[in-house]
C-alpha cells in the first residue's frame, strides 16, 4: 500500500514540476505578497503636496509653514492668491493639504491674542487625512510652546492665551468614513477582476473543449468571434457597476457628487485596457486553470499598488512607478474625483491621457500575441 501511495505522490510532484505555470503561481504568490507588504506598503505617508494661501504675509506665517515642511510630511508645491485657487488645487488633486492664514494672523499673535490658521485636508483618503491632521496639530502645539515662552519671558501665567489655534477642515469626506473612501476603489477592483478573468476564459474555454477550431472554420470572422466574446463581459461589468453604486448609496450613504454620465464614460475607457489584459492572458494560457492563476497573479499587484487601500505617496519609487503602469491606478483617481469631489474632466484629464496611452500599449501587445497564437 505504501509503495502505491509513494508512487502516486511522486507522480504528483513530477506533474507539478512539469506544470511550470502552477509552480510559479505556488511560489510566486507568497513571494509577491511578502515583497509588496514588506517594501511597498507604508501607512506613514510623507511629502504630501500642499498649497499655501498666506494673506498675512508675515514672519509668523512663514515660520509656521517652515515647521510643517520640517516634519517632511508636507511639501509646499505653490502659493495661491485666493480661496478659489486653493479650492481648485484640491479639487484637481494637485494638493492634498491647503494652509490658509487670514490677514490678521500675525497682528493677533503680536497683540497677545490668538491667531487662527486653517488646515484644509482632502478627506478622500482617511489614512492620509488623519496623518496630515495629526501632524498639523502637532506643529501648532510646538509653535504654541515656542511663542508662549517668548510671550511670558519664561515666567508663566495663570491662564495663558494660546498664540496659535489650528483649525482642521476635512473636505469631500468630512466624517472620514471608510465606505466613502473604499467603495469607489472597490468598483474599480471588481471591474478589473470581471474583465480580466472573463475575457481570459472566453477563448481558453473554447481551446480546452476543442471547439475553437470548429468555430474558426464557420463563416464567423475572428473580429465577430472577438466581439461575441467581449460584449457580454462589457455588459456584465456595467451591470456590476450599477448594482454596486446602487447598494452603496442605499446602505452606506455614498453619493455620486459628479456627473453619472461622465462616470460611465470613464468606466468604458477603463474597461477597454482591462479586456486587452484578459485577451493577452487567453493567448498564453492553455487551460482555464492556468488562466485563473495568471489572472490572480495579475490582479494582486493591482489591488496593492494602485492606491485602492494603501496610499501610494508612502511607497518606494520603484513600486510607485509600477503603479503608474496599471490602468486601475488612474481609474481610481478618476472615479474618486467624480464620486467624492464632484469635479469634471478638467480636473483629471492627465489621468485620461495616461489611460489612453496604456490602452494603446496593452492592445498592441494583445493583438501581436493573438497573431502569433494563430500562426
Amino acid at each position: 500500500m505504501w509503495n502505491r501511495i509513494k508512487a502516486l505522490v511522486w507522480k504528483e510532484f513530477l506533474q507539478l514540476r512539469r506544470d511550470r505555470l502552477t509552480l510559479a503561481f505556488t511560489l510566486g504568490m507568497p513571494l509577491m505578497q511578502l515583497v509588496i507588504f514588506g517594501l511597498a506598503i507604508n501607512y506613514d505617508v510623507k511629502h504630501m503636496p500642499a498649497v499655501v494661501l498666506d494673506e498675512s504675509q508675515s514672519q509668523e506665517s512663514r515660520s509656521f509653514v517652515d515647521g510643517l515642511v520640517a516634519t517632511q510630511y508636507f511639501d509646499v508645491k505653490a502659493e495661491v492668491r485666493s480661496e478659489t485657487d486653493l479650492r481648485k488645487a484640491l479639487d484637481r488633486g494637485k494638493a492634498q493639504v491647503g494652509v490658509w492664514f487670514p490677514p490678521d494672523y500675525a497682528r493677533r499673535i503680536r497683540s497677545g491674542q490668538t491667531g487662527e490658521v486653517m488646515i484644509i485636508v482632502d478627506g478622500s483618503s482617511p489614512t492620509t487625512a488623519s496623518s496630515a491632521m495629526a501632524t498639523a496639530t502637532g506643529v501648532g502645539q510646538l509653535r504654541n510652546t515656542q511663542l508662549l515662552f517668548d510671550r511670558m519671558g519664561y515666567g508663566g501665567a495663570a491662564k495663558p492665551v494660546m498664540p496659535v489655534e489650528v483649525r482642521i477642515r476635512p473636505w469631500y469626506n468630512p466624517d472620514l468614513r471608510s465606505p466613502t473612501f473604499i467603495v469607489p476603489g472597490l468598483v474599480g477592483v471588481i471591474l478589473s477582476m470581471t474583465c480580466i478573468m472573463f475575457a481570459s476564459n472566453a477563448i481558453v474555454r473554447e481551446k480546452e473543449r476543442g471547439t475553437l477550431d470548429q468555430v474558426l472554420v464557420t463563416p464567423v470572422t475572428p473580429l465577430e468571434l472577438f466581439a461575441g466574446k467581449v460584449i457580454p463581459v462589457v455588459v456584465m461589468a456595467y451591470v456590476q457597476m450599477t448594482v454596486l453604486f446602487g447598494v452603496a448609496h442605499l446602505f452606506f450613504k455614498v453619493p455620486v457628487a459628479g456627473s453619472v454620465l461622465l462616470l460611465y464614460a470613464m468606466a468604458g475607457l477603463f474597461i477597454v485596457p482591462m479586456l486587452g489584459i484578459g485577451i493577452r492572458i487567453s493567448t498564453i494560457a492553455q487551460s482555464q486553470g492556468q488562466s485563473a492563476q495568471m489572472s490572480m497573479l495579475t490582479i494582486l499587484p493591482f489591488v496593492f499598488l494602485s492606491g485602492y487601500i494603501f496610499p501610494r505617496e508612502g511607497m518606494p519609487l520603484p513600486f510607485f512607478l509600477i503603479g503608474e503602469l496599471m490602468p486601475l491606478t488612474h481609474f481610481i483617481i478618476i472615479i474618486r474625483a467624480l464620486v467624492l469631489r464632484g469635479v469634471g474632466l478638467e480636473a483629471f484629464w492627465p489621468e485620461v491621457l495616461k489611460l489612453l496611452a496604456l490602452t494603446a500599449l496593452i492592445w498592441t501587445v494583445a493583438i501581436r500575441s493573438m497573431k502569433r497564437a494563430e500562426v
